[in-house]
């Protein structure tokens, strides 16, 4: 009776480190993704449009292809300097910020970006929140940066998707994650006030 009721609490605490593993392992595995993902995009960077071998990199879920068209989202007010992947799905959105509608062209319309909240660190859009009206958004492509100045910051409910709507005639950011307890969205918008070449 005595050694089940140890082995029953030597598998419970077996248990319990397997569970508390977890999410360690899939943020160790995060960020090897985007070790890989920054290292590719600067030999991209740095190859003046010659052809990249980036066979050489380990842990880069990503084809050169899908690489093309990513952009560099900055807002100083909360030290956030991240890059944009061309198409939201779950496995981008576990490694970096994502186009939330296909095609866009930056300083057109209104350009859609989502980030997960994050619950640790200040990667992804976890201090999104603490951006206010008039500070600055920057969107940086490899030939222009286009400013943006923040206009309204609101908890709206997932179903409000006309805020990811173009305006005829505006060119706009909006910038969407989760609220904590991820039943809410945060949309923080902005309209664009200038555009610098590089």
């Amino acid at each position: 009776m005595k050694n089940t009721k140890i082995k029953v609490g030597i598998l419970f605490i077996l248990i319990g480190l397997v569970l508390i593993s977890i999410p360690f392992y899939y943020e160790w595995k995060q960020q090897k993704e985007v070790t890989a993902l920054e290292e590719a995009l600067a030999m991209i960077a740095n190859a003046d449009g010659e052809d990249v071998d980036l066979s050489s990199i380990d842990n880069l879920p990503f084809s050169k292809e899908e690489l093309d068209g990513v952009v560099e989202l900055e807002i100083p007010s909360i030290h956030l300097k991240q890059k944009v992947l061309t198409e939201t799905t779950n496995e981008n959105l576990s490694v970096a910020l994502t186009q939330m509608k296909p095609n866009q062209t930056p300083g057109k319309n209104n350009f859609t970006i989502a980030g997960h909240r994050g619950y640790r660190g200040d990667r992804h859009f976890r201090n999104l929140p603490e951006v206010v009206k008039g500070d600055e958004v920057l969107l940086h492509t490899k030939e222009q940066t286009f400013v943006y100045q923040v206009n309204s910051s609101e908890v709206i409910e997932p179903t409000e998707v006309q805020v990811l709507e173009d305006k005829k005639g505006q060119a706009e950011i909006t910038l969407i994650t989760c609220t904590i307890d991820g039943k809410e969205r945060i949309a923080t918008k902005g309209n664009l006030i200038s555009t610098k070449g590089k």
